[in-house]
């Protein structure tokens, strides 16, 4: 997130963490309608009740997730469906495949702004059974960090060492994966940060 183009607008950066923890965590029927995993059914008015941010701030903060292509949103005159793309990328990797053992809340609409939530799915701890990336997760990470590692080279590594970091299991491959990157030469960048 760190890297993340809108980390500096707190607005925008308020907004995108409130549509990511309000989002289904699996597929959910409503009103007759499908909300997949990564959407969720709101509005401006019960965004503004939930976040304080104003109308305007979230148009204009929705309108940069538009253009940046985080999110899709279709609208009608009672709601908009947002869609949160590549949803996957932000949720722990023990959650990825398991949507379906979750038990997911639906919070009933009781406006025209109406919003349907999940309840969030909380990191267990010690948890043995993580799940360990696909090629294609890796691949998707991969182009969000826009660098050079090798993705061939880092699943082969870890999937011979049984997705292991010494004697335990791997909790966090993104982690891992991050420090594959080649090191960033500051006298190169262009980005450099202001408390550096």
């Amino acid at each position: 997130m760190i890297d993340w183009e809108w980390y500096n607008d707190s607005k925008t950066l308020h907004l995108f963490i409130h549509l990511l923890i309000n989002a289904n965590h699996s597929d959910q029927k409503w009103q007759g309608k499908m909300i997949k995993r990564g959407q969720l059914i709101t509005g401006r008015d019960k965004i503004k009740s939930l976040t304080g941010i104003s109308e305007q701030s979230i148009r204009t903060c929705l309108q940069r997730l538009k253009d940046t292509k985080e999110v899709t949103i279709k609208t009608t005159n009672k709601y908009s469906i947002i869609t949160i793309l590549n949803y996957d990328l932000y949720q722990f990797s023990e959650n990825i495949n398991q949507q379906d053992n979750h038990q997911s809340t639906i919070n009933q609409p009781t406006t025209n702004q109406q919003l349907t939530t999940n309840k969030n799915v909380k990191k267990k701890k010690n948890d043995k059974n993580v799940i360990p990336p696909t090629l294609e997760m890796i691949l998707k990470y991969s182009k969000i960090r826009n660098n050079s590692v090798d993705i061939n080279k880092f699943f082969n590594h870890y999937e011979a060492k049984g997705w292991m970091i010494g004697k335990g299991k791997m909790k966090d491959w993104q982690a891992a994966y991050r420090t594959w990157e080649p090191a960033k030469n500051p006298k190169q960048s262009n980005d450099l940060k202001l408390w550096m």
